[in-house]
C-alpha cells in the first residue's frame, strides 16, 4: 500500500468537500485538533494501526473522539474507518494541512533558538519572512540549548543557519585545514 499517494488523494478529496460545502475552516481546526490528539496519544495512534479491531467497534470509538466536530470531518472519518483505511488518517492529516498551507499562502516557518524569541523580535522575524517570501507566515518556535546563541530557520525545503554552534564548527574545519608544518622551517626558527 502506497500511503503517501493514498494520504494525498484522500486528504485532496476532503479538502474539495470542506470547500463544496463551505466549511473548510471548520475542517482545518478539526483536522488540527485531530493531528494534536494522534501527535499526543500514543493509545491512538496504536488504536489507528491495530487489523484486529472491529470496524463496528472502531467506528463507535471515533464517534466519541470526534465528538463535537464537523460532520464533513466526522463523515469523513467514518469512510475511512468503513473502508479500513483508518491507519492512513495521520498521513492524510498532514496532507490536509500542506494542501490548506498552499491554499492560503502560508508558509510554516520553524525558528530555533536556545531561549524564547521575545514579542518584539517574533513580530520582526515575521514581517522580514512575509516580505521575503510574499506568504503569510506560521511561525513555530523550537527550544534548543545546543544551538548556544543566534537562531536556526527553517521553511519548506530550505534553511537559514546563523547559530552560533554552526560558526564554531565552520571555524573547526577551517582550523582542521590549516597545516601548521611547513617543510624547511624548523620549530621557532626562520
Amino acid at each position: 500500500m502506497n500511503v503517501p499517494l493514498i494520504a494525498e488523494r484522500y486528504a485532496k478529496a476532503l479538502f474539495e468537500m470542506a470547500l463544496e460545502r463551505k466549511a473548510l475552516e471548520e475542517v482545518h481546526e478539526d483536522v488540527l485538533r485531530l493531528d494534536g490528539l494522534i501527535r499526543e496519544s500514543r493509545p491512538l495512534k496504536l488504536f489507528l494501526r491495530a487489523p484486529v479491531i472491529n470496524p463496528g467497534k472502531k467506528r463507535s470509538i471515533m464517534d466519541e473522539i470526534l465528538k463535537g466536530f464537523n460532520p464533513v470531518t466526522i463523515a469523513f472519518v467514518d469512510l475511512l474507518v468503513r473502508k479500513r483505511r483508518e491507519s492512513t488518517i495521520p498521513a492524510i492529516v498532514g496532507q490536509f494541512i500542506e494542501q490548506y498551507n498552499i491554499y492560503k499562502n502560508i508558509i510554516v516557518l520553524r525558528v530555533k533558538t536556545a531561549v524564547p524569541l521575545d514579542k518584539e523580535l517574533r513580530g520582526q522575524l515575521n514581517a522580514v519572512m512575509a516580505g521575503y517570501t510574499k506568504a503569510n507566515i506560521d511561525l513555530i518556535e523550537e527550544i534548543d540549548e545546543s544551538v548556544i546563541g543566534g537562531f536556526v530557520l527553517s521553511w519548506d525545503d530550505k534553511q537559514y543557519d546563523a547559530s552560533i554552534q554552526k560558526q564554531i564548527d565552520r571555524m573547526k574545519k577551517g582550523l582542521a585545514r590549516i597545516n601548521l608544518y611547513v617543510k624547511g622551517i624548523e620549530h621557532g626558527r626562520h
